[in-house]
């Protein structure tokens, strides 16, 4: 499971900073749509909230981008004890960080859907 998502993270940094680009992109779109003047009754063309979930899922790129990019490989030849437990130490901070990352991404998912649905 951790070596998909540094994969993955490798194969995707390049795209880091049109993600940066476009979450400003929304981040506009949301400041332009709350100082629009309000009118009596209410604009079905409303893309605030679809905004805000593009950004949300931008962050979540970035957070695979940023967290998953230099993950320390297991080195069987080291010459140290110590040093084999920091690693195992650290690879399993990774593992735990991807179980809580795959779980984020399960309930954005859920609310995705649940946004799009009403």
């Amino acid at each position: 499971m951790l070596e998909i998502l540094v994969k993955l993270s490798a194969k995707l940094q390049p795209l880091r900073k049109l993600t940066y680009l476009v979450m400003a992109l929304l981040i506009g779109i949301i400041v332009t749509q709350l100082l629009e003047t309000p009118s009596p009754f209410p604009s079905k063309n409303s893309y605030a909230m679809l905004s805000f979930m593009g950004i949300i899922w931008l962050l979540l790129f970035n957070i695979l981008l940023s967290l998953f990019h230099n993950i320390p490989t297991l080195d069987v030849g080291s010459k140290g004890i110590f040093k084999r437990v920091k690693i195992r130490v650290q690879r399993s901070c990774y593992h735990l960080l991807a179980l809580i990352f795959i779980g984020l991404t399960l309930v954005i998912v859920f609310l995705t859907v649940r946004m799009l649905r009403v």
